[in-house]
């Protein structure tokens, strides 16, 4: 049986609709998706300025190169706390079990993929959720720093994250958090002007190494999770507009028969 033309109508009015709403949350998270890359920059900086000051201090012959200790250490996944972003949660998730050894230690950001573990059996030692916006994102990465390095006691050995890639199609992938990467100290370097002890000073440029790293991580994993929902938007817009062009052809059907009934009705002088 034809639906009728008016039924036919409203549905066509809450497809647009819907179209309506996705396109806006496809605006928002490009918006999101370019804050973030924006911001990246200034936190490369910041991470090679801290990795500098270390290979500054190293090759001052005063303190030894950081090293981490034996053990499977922590890994710090980044999925997605936000909603229509596909599969992307359980692509992070599937990723981290995959190549999680055993006695890892377990830290998640983002509230979506924290849950596809708990589905999937696996509890991480701690949690917390991924925010929305950029500016955030150092308050976050100093709360997630305290807890790398409240768990590195119990759990030694090197830090790693992993986190999906910003392009459609990307597979997630792993990062070395700690030890921090080496820079090649320049030429000619000068012993560095110290008011600290070398012990002390090698400690906390070592804790701020961690936490750019781990920024740079977060802001990265934020870029993901929102190049993922522009990608599910895009698809659920095409999947809209090749709906409407369905219940618009069952509309220009239905109208037609309509109109037709009633000529024969007008003819035959009912």
């Amino acid at each position: 049986m034809t639906a009728r033309p008016e039924d036919l109508r409203r549905r066509l009015a809450g497809l647009d609709q819907i179209d309506e709403v996705v396109g806006a949350l496809r605006a928002i998270a490009s918006g999101q998706s370019a804050a973030a890359r924006s911001a990246l920059p200034a936190i490369e900086a910041h991470a090679l300025t801290t990795r500098r000051a270390l290979a500054r201090l190293a090759a001052s012959q005063v303190t030894a190169t950081a090293t981490a200790p034996a053990g499977p250490g922590l890994l710090l996944v980044i999925g997605a706390s936000q909603g229509f972003a596909g599969a992307y949660p359980q692509r992070v998730a599937a990723a981290t079990l995959q190549g999680l050894a055993p006695d890892t230690g377990l830290l998640v950001v983002g509230r979506r993929t924290v849950q596809a573990l708990l589905d999937r059996g696996r509890r991480p030692l701690w949690s917390a959720d991924l925010p929305g916006h950029p500016a955030a994102i150092p308050a976050l990465a100093s709360e997630v720093t305290a807890a790398l390095l409240a768990q590195a006691v119990e759990h030694p050995g090197p830090i790693h994250a992993i986190a999906g890639l910003p392009g459609a199609g990307h597979a997630p992938t792993v990062v070395r958090l700690f030890p921090p990467e080496p820079v090649a100290p320049a030429q000619g370097m000068e012993p560095p002007l110290m008011t600290l002890a070398p012990a002390v000073l090698m400690t906390s440029l070592l804790q701020e190494a961690l936490f750019a790293a781990v920024a740079r991580a977060l802001m990265r994993g934020l870029e993901a999770e929102a190049a993922a929902r522009m990608q599910a938007m895009a698809q659920a817009r095409s999947n809209l507009q090749r709906r409407r062009n369905e219940v618009e052809a069952a509309y220009r059907q239905a109208r037609q028969e309509q109109m037709t009934t009633e000529m024969i009705e007008l003819a035959s002088g009912r």
